[in-house]
């Protein structure tokens, strides 16, 4: 697609979006701009809002992530799929955080057991280090409603390969 047909495209659904749809795009349009100051962080994780904590230690981690209109389904709770690719986000970046320069992780398995429905503001995963080996980590992480509810639980493996 061309760069005129693009804007075009743009401004007639701007012009004619309604007050959710106007949200979303602007959270669309956000994370673009954001991706563009701050180069080192991914797009997804860019327009899902992910705010990342890490311990001193290195073996947990906690990610929060804002529950958006962009991330609903249509019975308006978080998508199941936004919610694995948060624990996944989470996971790989303290798996990530634990292997020398030089080396990255990249997801083999990831199992996604959902307990609660994910409503309400905000959801924080929290992720631990189970088992850290020469060729793969394994980590178990959590995914907490703002009430404190947790919603779900997931175990994840990665393998460590070096980068060229």
């Amino acid at each position: 697609m061309k760069r005129e047909e693009l804007i075009a495209e743009f401004q007639e659904l701007a012009v004619t979006a309604d007050e959710l749809e106007l949200s979303v795009l602007s959270e669309i349009i956000s994370s673009l701009q954001t991706k563009r100051k701050e180069k080192r962080y991914s797009y997804i994780s860019n327009l899902l809002q992910l705010n990342k904590q890490v311990t001193s230690d290195g073996t947990t981690l906690s990610m929060l992530m804002p529950i958006t209109p962009l991330v609903k389904n249509e019975l308006n709770i978080t998508h199941g799929g936004v919610i694995a690719t948060l624990i996944d986000s989470a996971m790989g970046t303290l798996a990530s955080s634990t292997v020398p320069e030089g080396y990255a992780t990249v997801t083999t398995d990831i199992q996604v057991r959902y307990v609660k429905p994910a409503i309400g503001e905000q959801l924080t995963c929290t992720c631990n280090l189970i088992h850290k080996g020469s060729k793969t980590i394994i980590l178990e992480g959590k995914v907490y409603r703002d009430d404190g509810i947790l919603c779900a639980v997931s175990t994840g493996s990665f393998f460590i390969v070096k980068i060229k």
